[in-house]
C-alpha cells in the first residue's frame, strides 16, 4: 500500500473510532459518570474537524513533495 493511502486510511479510521467510542460510552454511561454529554458533543465536534484538516495536511505533503521530484 501506498504511503499516502496508508495515510488516508489511518485518518478514516481514527475518525470512525473514536465515533464508535463516544457513541458507545454514551449509551453505557447513562448517568454521565464519565462523560458529560457537552464533553461528549465536543469531542465529535473536534475529532470531525481534526481528521479532515489531517487528511488535507497529508494531501499537501504529498502534493508538493510529488512536484519537487
Amino acid at each position: 500500500m501506498e504511503g499516502k493511502m496508508f495515510l488516508f486510511l489511518l485518518g478514516w479510521v481514527m475518525l470512525g473510532s473514536w465515533l464508535i467510542h463516544f457513541l458507545v460510552i454514551y449509551l453505557i454511561d447513562s448517568q454521565r459518570k464519565i462523560y458529560s454529554v457537552e464533553d461528549i458533543v465536543s469531542g465529535i465536534v473536534f475529532i470531525t474537524i481534526a481528521v479532515p484538516i489531517y487528511n488535507t495536511g497529508v494531501h499537501l505533503y504529498h502534493k508538493f513533495r510529488e512536484e519537487r521530484s
